[in-house]
């Protein structure tokens, strides 16, 4: 059986949906990379929501600034047995322009690049 992973994405974000998608397509890439093999199940969550499930690999996304031309957030990886690992502040700024769910892959490829521990975890 492949182990799950759960994917918690806030709410806050503009379009939601297309930033936890672009988080997931970036994860996956790096797991097939890494030769490891992971069931991502998205959920939405609340900003104010910090409950993780029990027993459950679950990485998140936590966005500490949404601006019109900027969006910045670490991810936070919490193990099955409660380990928790929080990664570095990564940040997406965009000049001339507003910012939108077609610059969120190139964020998220931000976002696992810079926290390979969490993703040597998640290959182990």
């Amino acid at each position: 059986m492949t182990p799950l992973l759960l994917l918690q994405c806030p709410t806050n974000a503009p379009d939601p949906d297309a930033l936890c998608a672009a988080l997931s397509a970036a994860l996956e890439t790096v797991l097939q990379d890494a030769k490891s093999a992971r069931h991502i199940r998205q959920s939405q969550i609340s900003p104010t929501d910090f409950s993780q499930p029990a027993g459950v690999d679950t990485l998140r996304l936590m966005l500490s600034d949404i601006r019109r031309d900027r969006i910045s957030g670490h991810l936070t990886w919490q193990s099955g047995d409660g380990s928790l690992r929080t990664g570095p502040e990564v940040a997406l700024d965009v000049m001339d322009t507003a910012l939108s769910a077609k610059m969120y892959p190139r964020f998220a490829r931000g976002l696992l690049q810079a926290s390979p521990e969490i993703i040597k975890d998640l290959s182990d």
